[in-house]
């Protein structure tokens, strides 16, 4: 990847440009070339000076550099930066005067007003002829700090737009059904922690969290085959914490992820929040493809390999035994740590439970996280981290600085329900009646979704996941959907960098079977109508 950046002469204070009377700060532009990319490489450019004018770095008024100059630096010929421009004029976020040069215009309609100010530029070049200084007059605005970071994804975006009615049969929430929670038992260990520790749980705990509740959780993964010390374990603020914190340990903008396609949203965005760019790597019936893992790290670097191996979400599917030695090979080779999500391992409804990779973890390269809010209530925000030792410093420090520890009374309480017995008797009856909701729903599709619709049988987990004929269009189905008081998740939003249109996920566990049957009811009418009109289709396809 190339990167030709018109660099500023530091941000040491207000600076006074000749023949004006606006004071401002130094920007600066840069552009990205990625020259294996697909996208060509007048678009890339084109993409990058629009995004910097949408962020506010590069102001109205602002003149760009020479054609000449971007070229020479970027290593293109011109005429590739003059097509960008061009289609930047054409669009029109460029102006360009005769004998003057290019800038960015000032009457683009939805501009907004404070990139309208009237600007001036002044270069200065370097000894190499490659500097740019860029002289901006803007007053302080919460909105131009804001535009700086990066656009919201398409994933955000369309779930912040598109609200459910509470009324509507809602198969979207991949989280625990609320009217099974275990509340009563939960407040009496709460009421137990008050009556023994009195303000003593409410103070700090420790980065890695207390002894006792990590003990607790190396004991429960030895039947899975897992066999840590508990000083390996640390409590977090749920599953996503976990993430967020391995992450941000390991990733640096620009890095390389590998993550599975179709996959976790919340894992991919977070990647992304931080400046990653994700590489999604295909599924098939047994889970991840260990041929298109194989051609993957080959050609590319990246820096760890995130993956949900069993009842994953939002497929179900989960890993075939005889991919994971095979797996952690390619991945041990190629020097990538694998990040193993084991948010709901517990909810198994066929079948024995799945041991994670990390029971064939014999080098040290795998993390594994884990939560207590799926299986009890997701506003508990608590889980755990399996770290391989060389981590465990670094992540205590990063720990430190982040959020000093989970709160200590929660602990304490959810020790006492582990230790009680209580957490066992909840997920054996989680179990039946969340796999009771499963085989409905499944049932209920066999019966009415047409030939050519196709989708995944999981074991345990929490979602179903549906693929629709060549042609068909999940958003579509969606409007149509809502319209009749039907919800699911369009599957362009498990997709990390486009596509997923073909498929939606449905999640099963906060419906009840007879509010699941009428919703895929509803379904399957909408699904024959779309069919009615592709009358080719007479047979159903895989999934993938």
């Amino acid at each position: 990847m190339d990167c030709v950046q018109w660099q500023t002469m530091g941000s040491i204070g207000p600076a006074r440009y000749p023949g004006t009377r606006t004071w401002g700060t130094m920007v600066a532009l840069s552009i990205h070339l990625d020259r294996k990319a697909d996208t060509p490489l007048y678009q890339q450019i084109a993409d990058a000076v629009r995004q910097q004018i949408r962020l506010g770095r590069l102001v109205a008024g602002v003149k760009l550099p020479a054609t000449r100059t971007i070229a020479k630096d970027l290593g293109v010929h011109r005429k590739t930066v003059v097509q960008a421009f061009d289609l930047l004029g054409d669009e029109g976020w460029l102006v360009a005067g005769v004998g003057q040069g290019t800038f960015v215009r000032s009457d683009r309609p939805g501009l907004p007003s404070e990139l309208r100010r009237g600007t001036e530029l002044e270069r200065e070049d370097g000894d190499d002829g490659h500097v740019q200084s860029l002289a901006v007059g803007t007053g302080f605005s919460w909105d131009a700090l804001l535009r700086a970071r990066p656009e919201p994804s398409p994933v955000w975006r369309f779930l912040s737009r598109n609200r459910p009615d509470p009324e509507w049969i809602r198969f979207t929430g991949a989280t625990a059904d609320p009217s099974h929670f275990p509340a009563e038992d939960f407040r009496e260990c709460v009421n137990e922690v008050f009556r023994e520790q009195g303000a003593n749980a409410l103070d700090y705990g420790t980065p890695e969290g207390i002894a006792p509740l990590r003990e607790f959780v190396a004991e429960r993964l030895v039947p899975n085959g897992v066999v840590v010390d508990p000083d390996q374990i640390m409590i977090v603020n749920g599953s996503q914490q976990g993430l967020d914190l391995v992450a941000r340990l390991l990733i640096s903008p620009g890095d390389e992820v590998l993550v599975e396609e179709p996959g976790y949203s919340n894992g991919f965005r977070l990647f992304q929040a931080l400046g990653a760019r994700t590489i999604g790597v295909p599924l098939d019936p047994g889970g991840i493809r260990l041929d298109a893992l194989a051609r993957t790290l080959r050609e590319t670097q990246p820096r760890l390999l995130y993956l949900m191996p069993n009842y994953q979400n939002p497929t179900g599917l989960s890993l075939d035994a005889d991919r994971i030695e095979p797996l952690l090979e390619l991945c041990r080779r190629h020097r990538v740590p694998v990040i193993e999500d084991q948010f709901d391992g517990d909810l198994v409804y066929r079948g024995a439970p799945r041991r994670p990779i990390k029971a064939s973890d014999r080098e040290d390269q795998v993390v594994l996280l884990g939560s207590f809010s799926k299986i009890l209530f997701p506003g508990l925000r608590l889980g755990w981290l399996v770290l391989p030792r060389p981590l465990s410093p670094a992540m205590r420090e990063l720990r430190q600085v982040a959020d000093f520890s989970s709160g200590l009374f929660v602990q304490h309480a959810m020790l006492r329900f582990c230790r009680q017995g209580r957490l066992e008797r909840h997920v054996e009856q989680v179990r039946r009646i969340y796999g009771a909701r499963l085989e409905a729903m499944l049932a209920a599709m066999a019966r009415e979704f047409p030939p050519g619709v196709s989708w995944t049988e999981p074991e345990g987990g929490l979602t179903v996941w549906v693929t629709l004929p060549d042609g068909a269009d999940s958003l579509e189905l969606l409007q149509q959907a809502r319209g009749e008081g039907v919800d699911f998740s369009p599957g362009f939003l498990f997709f990390p960098n486009g596509g997923g249109g073909q498929h939606f996920r449905l999640s099963y566990v906060r419906e009840t079977e007879e509010r699941i049957e009428r919703g895929i009811g509803i379904l399957g009418e909408l699904l024959r109508a779309h069919c009615a009109r592709m009358p080719e289709l007479s047979s159903s396809r895989p999934f993938f």
